[in-house]
């Protein structure tokens, strides 16, 4: 039985590329942006990425994407340094729809994949602390919109990141049943970018 469903979702996959062949559009989108944590104080800290789209039709877009996002700080005192650095690098599949294809186009769209992270202390140029790298399973909702001028557009969206946790605290996310949806850091922040490659045109 499961191999018949997975036959006929396959079937139906390649049937809609089938029938958007004629249509599909690669698009291009480079962003950068800034990010907070909900962690009260925290520090806002800047990002950026690529996305890569397909428009399955004038209104629906697929895609990769991968960004990231950076902090670090560097303290002295009495001749001695500490510099801390940290990153999370979201690795994501993406989904956009546009609610219409005019030269102001409202949307809403999702992120979904693997979040690498860690965080590294050196003292004076040597290595203090490198922590374990991560890999936690995050999701990410969007809206925005696009102005769009030609075949060229101008991204501004919001997005909320939610970081999920591992339930055996591995550094891996072996898959859906690693992760705990207990357990979650979550991040918001706004990114504007261009667009090259718009579906509708």
């Amino acid at each position: 039985m499961k191999n018949k469903l997975m036959n006929a979702a396959w079937i139906a996959v390649l049937m809609l590329g089938i029938s958007t062949a004629g249509f599909a559009q690669f698009s291009l989108g480079l962003q950068g942006g800034v990010a907070k944590s909900d962690v009260e104080d925290s520090k806002t800290i800047i990002g950026g990425g690529l996305n890569l789209r397909v428009f399955a039709s004038p209104q629906l877009a697929l895609g990769v994407a991968g960004k990231i996002y950076a902090d670090g700080s560097k303290y002295t005192f009495a001749g001695q340094t500490l510099e801390t650095t940290g990153s999370v690098i979201p690795v994501t599949g993406t989904v956009d729809y546009f609610f219409t294809t005019g030269a102001i186009r409202p949307y809403i769209g999702g992120d979904a994949g693997v979040y690498f992270s860690g965080y590294d202390a050196k003292y004076n140029g040597n290595t203090l602390f490198e922590s374990q790298k991560h890999s936690n399973f995050g999701a990410a909702p969007r809206a925005g919109l696009v102005f769009a001028f030609g075949n060229m557009g101008i991204q501004i969206e919001g997005i909320y990141h939610f970081v999920f946790g591992n339930k055996d605290n591995s550094a891996t996310t072996g898959g859906a049943n690693n992760v705990d949806f207990e357990s979650t850091s979550k991040f918001g922040g706004v990114n504007v970018g261009l667009i090259f490659g718009l579906g509708g045109k």
